[in-house]
């Protein structure tokens, strides 16, 4: 399933949101009294789509299975809340004298936002990880099925440090890494360094020799920041005026 998804990376996902989008905005303007459209349109859909987005949640949140997220049932989902989202932007952004509905628009924009950036970008999304003892560089780490991946620079180990509680248990530990033998940049526990926007390199743990080094790439999660700030602003922007007719 991993390589089926790596498949659709960009640019690959990227064209694909765009045609669905366009085909969907086709269908809406030329097919505006079609069954499909009327379903999609209707409030069974809305609510379908509302049921069908919290039962997954709950899953997720109850079963821990990470494997769900890539399955076909979770990926129809969420294609199917986003055109139900979608087709209602398109219906309702603004009123019938042209004026725009900015607190709809930021509340829906948002979330499409906010879901299609985590949903489209999830193929360009990639954890690895790498062993290095200090003085060590390589510009290859391991994803989680063993197979290799090129960063595309060098990561070197310069040294690391581990603090020991009274229990003499480590309390915290910080390495220093650099890149293409740059200058050494300090990593620890929830404070990684920022190779990129979008790329992370975390200290995940030590041992007596040796750290283990997880690199997270994320190139869309700015796209799904931003949904989650049109989200908020429409929603504070609703609460300030209050409901509108």
């Amino acid at each position: 399933m991993d390589n089926i998804w790596t498949f659709f990376a960009f640019p690959l996902n990227l064209l694909l949101a765009v045609l669905w989008m366009a085909g969907w905005r086709w269908l809406w303007r030329r097919c505006p009294s079609s069954a499909v459209m009327r379903f999609m349109l209707s409030p069974a859909a809305t609510v379908l789509s509302i049921v069908l987005l919290t039962v997954s949640c709950l899953w997720l949140g109850f079963s821990g299975d990470r494997d769900f997220v890539r399955s076909v049932p979770f990926v129809a989902m969420l294609l199917f809340v986003q055109t139900v989202v979608y087709l209602v932007i398109l219906r309702g952004w603004r009123r019938a004298d042209g004026v725009i509905r900015w607190r709809f628009l930021l509340i829906h924009a948002g979330f499409l936002l906010a879901v299609g950036a985590g949903f489209w970008g999830s193929p360009d999304s990639e954890e690895l990880r790498m062993v290095m003892k200090p003085g060590e560089s390589s510009q290859v780490a391991f994803r989680p099925d063993g197979s290799r991946k090129a960063l595309g620079y060098g990561l070197g180990l310069t040294d690391y440090d581990v603090e020991y509680s009274i229990e003499g248990k480590p309390s915290h530990y910080e390495a220093v890494v650099s890149i293409n033998d740059g200058q050494g940049r300090s990593i620890s526990v929830n404070h990684p360094y920022s190779v990129s926007p979008g790329e992370d390199i975390y200290l995940i743990s030590v041992s007596s020799d040796s750290c283990v080094l997880q690199i997270v790439r994320e190139p869309w999660r700015y796209f799904a920041l931003a949904g989650i700030l049109m989200l908020l602003a429409g929603a504070f922007m609703l609460f300030i005026g209050g409901p509108r007719r």
